[in-house]
């Protein structure tokens, strides 16, 4: 028969046995999520300010002509 059974040994644990238990945050669950989403945003970041450096720049826009009607000479 154990010593528990004859009332010798306490029936719970000893202060300090068991760990208090602490939930895990909301990084620690999806860190690696956090850090796909991290790495997909860097990679846009980047892909958006090549773009906007890369781009072509601008024609200058085409001089208008203005032309003036002449009204026909009349005949003397």
């Amino acid at each position: 028969m154990s010593r528990v059974f004859r009332g010798e040994e306490p029936r719970g644990p000893q202060p300090g046995e068991l760990h208090e238990y602490q939930s895990r945050s909301m990084f620690e669950e999806y860190r690696g999520l956090a850090i796909v989403f991290a790495i997909l945003g860097v990679a846009l970041a980047a892909y958006f300010i090549k773009y906007i450096l890369a781009a072509p720049k601008p024609t200058p826009p085409v001089q208008s002509v203005y032309i003036e009607s002449v009204p026909p000479q009349s005949k003397p």
